[in-house]
């Protein structure tokens, strides 16, 4: 797991905290099992481009916000 990959983890989940996502919200909004979201979250899996763009629609967010700025620039 890269740096990166680690750091959009920390970012989805402090999203998530701040728009009050569970993890069971997150699973069913990427169509995904709770483990595999836990996995995700917890940086030993790297979300998939298209579940972060998923996850900006469904915490109404721009796809920015789980990027750490120093990835984002």
């Amino acid at each position: 797991m890269t740096e990166t990959n680690t750091a959009i983890a920390d970012m989805v989940r402090g999203v998530a905290a701040e728009k009050r996502f569970t993890q069971k919200r997150i699973a069913e909004a990427l169509g995904l099992s709770r483990t595999s979201v836990v996995e995700r979250v917890n940086g030993r899996i790297p979300f998939s481009a298209l579940e972060v763009l998923t996850l900006s629609q469904a915490m109404n967010v721009p796809v920015t916000r789980f990027f750490p700025e120093t990835v984002a620039a």
